[in-house]
């Protein structure tokens, strides 16, 4: 049987998973505590007062250190590896034949099968959703950070749906990092107490 291709991270592209995971926590704690100014949360993390003008502040200096990482990685997707990179990533034919023989095996009518390439059909969707995310988040975010600026070329009402976007995107990304994520990375029986690719470099 053939054998998963071993792949060795060079430090640029650990420091660009290391920036996007802090930058996207601190958006996260942030964006909520904003939301939810009356909240436990924004107490614990701001301060007894909630400390409004912090959050803020907090949450577009995370925004603009996750696009710093976002441009960072589009950069790299015009090198060599980061080619190779997004080649590995695109979906095919085997991934949907993977996805099958999962349900089959989840339900006992199958063997359990290795995905033996370079990122599974998880992973594949994974950062597909990223892409997806990041765009909505990004070009919403931008529309009501700058609502002085955009508020003379749109209506009243297109700064009130990209905030309604903004807040449930939020949620979903949240619960797809909390749940899925969490899961193939940290609590998965195969790879408990985590994964350690982010830290060693090797896949």
């Amino acid at each position: 049987a053939r054998r998963p291709q071993v792949v060795r991270m060079r430090p640029n592209e650990v420091w660009q998973h290391t920036f996007l995971m802090i930058s996207f926590i601190a958006l996260v704690i942030s964006g909520f505590a904003l939301r939810f100014s009356e909240s436990w949360i924004a107490g614990f993390f701001f301060g007894w007062e909630g400390g409004f003008g912090l959050r803020g502040t907090v949450h577009r200096f995370a925004a603009v250190a996750f696009g710093a990482t976002v441009a960072w990685h589009v950069v790299y997707l015009f090198t060599r590896r980061g080619r190779a990179f997004v080649r590995d990533m695109m979906p095919a034919k085997q991934d949907f034949r993977f996805f099958w023989g999962r349900i089959l095996h989840n339900l006992g009518l199958g063997e359990h099968a290795e995905c033996i390439q370079r990122f599974s059909y998880v992973e594949k969707a994974e950062y597909w959703a990223l892409v997806w995310g990041t765009a909505v988040m990004v070009v919403t975010g931008l529309v009501l950070w700058f609502d002085n600026w955009f508020i003379h070329f749109l209506p009243k009402g297109a700064l009130d749906v990209a905030l309604v976007v903004h807040y449930w995107e939020a949620w979903l990304a949240t619960l797809a990092i909390a749940v899925w994520h969490m899961y193939s990375t940290v609590f998965h029986p195969h790879v408990y107490p985590m994964n350690p690719s982010w830290i060693t470099g090797t896949m």
